[in-house]
């Protein structure tokens, strides 16, 4: 059975009667309160005073035992630092194999490969680091080849924001160091376990060691806290040291974000880098 509705049948009927139950005063008692913005704001100020102190007592500490340099490395200001470029990977590798080369202590690579390779710092103090290594078919070449008086090696490929991790694997599987290292920063560490994850590769998985820029952080301030290598080296190391943090790790002083949240949030990832670790006393 169909049913049939003519247009005649339906009445349309418009009215404005329901305004005249609005309230205006009552409308604005009851409307959007900023007290759960208060609230929070409250609680960020809470949450930031014991890090904020924490965060400016070792600042402090750190400003006074570096003074002969120039202070902690975060009062540089690196926007247009010139005297060594930082536009490429290269120029990365270039800094980090100088300062590996050159370290009279061993701590910065005791820092970095120590848990791996199993050696202490002084095993692995001035050892010969070569730049674009080629393997032996001459296919890939390691960022960075480090070769220890004690017979070790090791490869380093080092990323500064690159994704594209194809070739690491199999680079590593042509190059006859014992261990193989990559360098990346933490935003890349999804990417780089999508890649060691692939099926295709599964046969290579775990044969490539991750270090994370934040790690040749704390070892440069671990070497810069202790003191013991040339001034030269540390003045570099200094200068390298701030560049990682302003640059890569997209480190500012808390006092320069503008709300409590953000200082917050700068002020906790700043305590990673500040707080005590290894021969740091701070």
């Amino acid at each position: 059975m169909r049913v049939t509705i003519e247009p005649k049948s339906i009445n349309f009927h418009v009215s404005w009667k329901f305004l005249r139950t609005f309230n205006l005063k009552r409308s604005l008692r009851t409307g959007p309160s900023w007290a759960p913005i208060v609230q929070m704001v409250y609680k960020a100020h809470e949450a930031l005073a014991p890090a904020k102190g924490e965060y400016n007592r070792l600042y402090t500490a750190w400003q006074n035992k570096l003074q002969s340099l120039g202070g902690d490395p975060s009062a540089q200001v690196l926007e247009n630092f010139r005297p060594l470029r930082l536009s490429r990977e290269e120029d990365w590798s270039d800094w980090l194999a100088w300062l590996l080369e050159k370290s009279e202590t061993g701590v910065l690579a005791e820092t970095l490969f120590g848990s791996v390779m199993d050696c202490d710092a002084a095993s692995l103090k001035l050892p010969r680091v070569k730049r674009e290594e080629p393997s032996e078919d001459q296919e890939r070449r390691a960022d960075l080849v480090v070769k220890w008086k004690s017979g070790k090696a090791a490869d380093i490929e080092v990323k500064v924001g690159d994704r594209q991790f194809g070739k690491t694997l199999e680079t590593a599987a042509k190059l006859k160091s014992q261990h193989h290292f990559i360098l990346i920063t933490e935003d890349l560490l999804p990417d780089w376990s999508d890649i060691e994850s692939d099926h295709v590769r599964e046969a290579h998985k775990g044969q490539i060691n991750v270090i994370l820029w934040s790690h040749v952080v704390r070892g440069l301030r671990r070497c810069l806290w202790e003191g013991r290598e040339s001034l030269a080296w540390r003045a570099w190391a200094w200068t390298f040291c701030g560049a990682i943090e302003q640059k890569l790790l997209g480190l500012r002083r808390p006092v320069q974000q503008q709300s409590e949240v953000s200082q917050l949030q700068m002020t906790l990832a700043w305590l990673d880098v500040l707080r005590p670790s290894g021969g740091n006393h701070a």
